[in-house]
């Protein structure tokens, strides 16, 4: 089979990195760029993850866009396995040319209400930490890397996700994984 990168793009709450885990119970391999900043902060290293790519992730700054070493470490380890679910990246155009040319690309759309009810929940249950109304560089950066893609790749659109189970249906459907 070939390589499969699919590339997960939303705000903060939206569900990424909710539907990359259901997708890795059906044989994906999800990778969450969040998840490898918060292990990168506290100096955990699983072992499928190159340790250079977690040192990297270390010295980067939470919410910002990944340098360009290591977002080409990232994608490098997002392409050595098959099929991949990559969440939280690519985070700007410029990022884009680091990916094979034949990435899905796929944005996570979620109500504002719906989105704000996850982060609260998330803040409460978690060291993760949220500030209504307050945007990352990572975020203020979506609306360019959205238009850009919808210009220059395939782009699919998971719209009102509010129901998990229906978003990874549809994605599988649309990327032809059933």
């Amino acid at each position: 089979m070939a390589m499969t990168l699919v590339c997960l793009i939303g705000r903060h709450g939206s569900g990424k990195s909710t539907i990359g885990v259901r997708l890795a119970a059906e044989g994906f391999r999800h990778i969450s760029v969040g998840l490898l900043r918060r292990l990168a902060q506290s100096k955990q290293y699983p072992s499928d993850v190159p340790a250079g790519l977690i040192s990297a992730m270390g010295r980067e700054r939470p919410g910002a866009l990944l340098s360009p070493l290591t977002a080409l470490r990232l994608v490098t380890h997002a392409c050595s396995g098959s099929p991949t679910i990559l969440d939280g990246f690519p985070a700007s155009p410029a990022q884009i040319d680091l990916l094979p040319a034949d990435t899905i690309f796929c944005v996570v759309w979620t109500p504002r209400d719906l989105r704000g009810t996850r982060l609260e929940g998330r803040a409460a249950a978690t060291k993760r930490q949220w500030t209504p109304g307050r945007a990352s560089e990572r975020e203020a950066s979506l609306p360019s890397l959205i238009a850009h893609v919808r210009k220059t790749h395939r782009c699919l659109f998971l719209k009102n996700v509010a129901s998990i189970e229906v978003a990874v249906a549809e994605l599988k459907a649309k990327i032809g994984r059933s």
